[in-house]
């Protein structure tokens, strides 16, 4: 099966499906003009590693550093990376735009694979099924390539809007950047004469 349909394949619909509750949570999270592109359900205690567990993600627990209570959704929408963690009555979330992230990567281990996001001062430890490694790796490959796109985005270049020389002449003759005799000698030049 295509890559691309892997979301829609019925053998990984439970980890790419979210139940209607996380849909209806997550619609109070997600901007105007905001849509998921991509959804995957990792496995419990997916946390914040280092400096920055700010955000909706509760603080840390002494030795659990941000671990997240219930099921994670990673999820990649049109604008930014979503991290969310719904529990029986807990609904958490923390965003990402691509520019903010430094990288995205896969450790693949024999039981489970890890995505380490790091970004903003902080490192995201999500934690996924290896038997979803396919998605895993589609997830990856597809958050990286959008966050190197935020960078070879080109610089828009401000430029001042172009102004009248002979009233900017005047201008600098008012804050006495220059002499009268200056200035007459630079209108004449503008002037054409």
């Amino acid at each position: 099966m295509a890559a691309g349909n892997l979301q829609n394949d019925p053998e990984f619909s439970k980890f790419t499906q979210m139940p209607e509750k996380v849909k209806e949570k997550l619609q109070q999270v997600l901007q105007p003009n905001e849509s998921v592109q991509f959804a995957l359900r990792g496995m419990g205690m997916s946390h914040t590693q280092g400096g920055n567990v700010a955000g909706n993600f509760r603080a840390p627990n002494r030795g659990d550093e941000g671990s997240q209570v219930g099921h994670p959704w990673f999820l990649i929408t049109n604008k930014r990376l979503l991290l969310v963690s719904t529990g029986l009555i807990s609904f958490e979330s923390r965003s990402f735009t691509w520019d903010q992230l430094n990288s995205i990567e896969l450790q693949q281990g024999i039981m489970d694979d890890h995505v380490i996001i790091t970004g903003m001062s902080s490192v995201e430890n999500w934690t996924f099924w290896k038997k979803v490694r396919p998605l895993t790796l589609q997830a990856v490959q597809m958050s990286q390539k959008l966050i190197d796109e935020s960078r070879n985005k080109p610089a828009v270049v401000v430029t001042a809007p172009a102004t009248d020389p002979i009233a900017e002449l005047k201008m600098r003759l008012v804050r006495g950047e220059i002499t009268e005799e200056q200035y007459n000698k630079m209108l004449s030049i503008l002037k054409g004469s």
